[in-house]
């Protein structure tokens, strides 16, 4: 059996922004897709969603890890004799990444099962093949992060990892509204609003690229308050942009009341995630808070390994 982890991710800072070539910084986080591979007859399913494949009944429920299996079977001669089994902890349609969390765990499970030793080159490579059925047009982002760990900056296409100093004692907390929302349609309204008001919006655009910019500093030097206010600035904008909502709202204020460093949406907005950055002293008083809303709070570190063999993996030859 051959069993592989990838992380989840957040954005810290400059989501929608990048669409205008704006830069932005997004984390890979302490929550993982688990596969575990062994042997079968060419069926995929997930602990959370059922049956995703069935090749041997040609049953497709899942056409991005069906791509998966087809570059996997085209680049690496992967056979149909596999069964894998997916589980992820991962809130899905959160904005959390977890389609593309899925698919770099799977392509990386699927390689070792094989006997082929995972590059990460390959696994980035097969997963987005999978992101580009999910997402047709899709940044790069969500699987690169799954796929290497750490923190990056992205902008324009490219990817840089940061050079950070986190604190032990500074995590984030995450919680999910619950609200379901589709990409697509929120990016498309925003950009409506930016080609409405061009003038207005295209110097919100450069404000949140100089936002970046500080804060890549910030988290540089290690200054995390100044981090933490200046996601507050962030989540301002994302607000005039038109994608927060009274839930929202409600969630990035019980945070910042609870003592969180600072607050935002992390994603597409009009639902999904809020994220907050929080030093470990606050965490109890900031959990309660979103316990009080009725959310589940999720309290998370930065992954700085990407995807890789389970802890307790044993790799056999396929």
């Amino acid at each position: 059996m051959a069993c592989s982890i990838a992380p989840g991710k957040v954005i810290l800072l400059g989501e929608h922004f990048v669409v205008k070539g704006m830069p932005a910084i997004g984390a890979a986080v302490t929550l993982y897709a688990r596969v575990c591979v062994s042997s079968g007859q060419g069926r995929v399913e997930s602990r959370q969603l059922g049956l995703l494949l069935d090749l041997s009944s040609n049953t497709v429920n899942d056409k991005g890890l069906y791509r998966v299996v087809e570059e996997l079977a085209g680049r690496f001669g992967l056979k149909r004799d596999f069964h894998a089994t997916i589980d992820s902890e991962i809130p899905i349609s959160s904005g959390m990444g977890s389609s593309a969390a899925v698919a770099v765990s799977t392509t990386h499970a699927l390689l070792s099962f094989a006997g082929v030793e995972p590059d990460k080159k390959a696994v980035w490579e097969v997963s987005f093949e999978a992101e580009k059925v999910y997402h047709v047009r899709p940044s790069g982002v969500d699987n690169t992060l799954s796929t290497y760990g750490g923190v990056m900056v992205y902008e324009r296409g490219v990817f840089n990892r940061v050079k950070r100093r986190w604190p032990d004692d500074v995590v984030i907390v995450i919680a999910d509204s619950g609200i379901k929302r589709s990409t697509g349609s929120v990016v498309a309204d925003v950009l409506n609003r930016y080609d409405k008001y061009s003038n207005v919006m295209s110097r919100i655009y450069d404000a949140a690229s100089e936002l970046v910019r500080d804060a890549l500093k910030s988290i540089e030097t290690g200054d995390f308050a100044r981090l933490g206010e200046l996601m507050d600035i962030n989540h301002g904008l994302l607000s005039s942009i038109g994608v927060s909502s009274r839930v929202l709202e409600s969630i990035v204020w019980a945070m910042r009341e609870a003592g969180a460093l600072g607050a935002k949406i992390s994603g597409a907005g009009r639902g999904g995630i809020v994220i907050g950055l929080v030093e470990t002293s606050k965490v109890p008083s900031v959990v309660e808070k979103i316990k009080l809303l009725g959310l589940t709070p999720l309290v998370v570190q930065i992954d700085d390994e990407g995807v890789r063999r389970a802890p307790d993996s044993r790799t056999s030859q396929g």
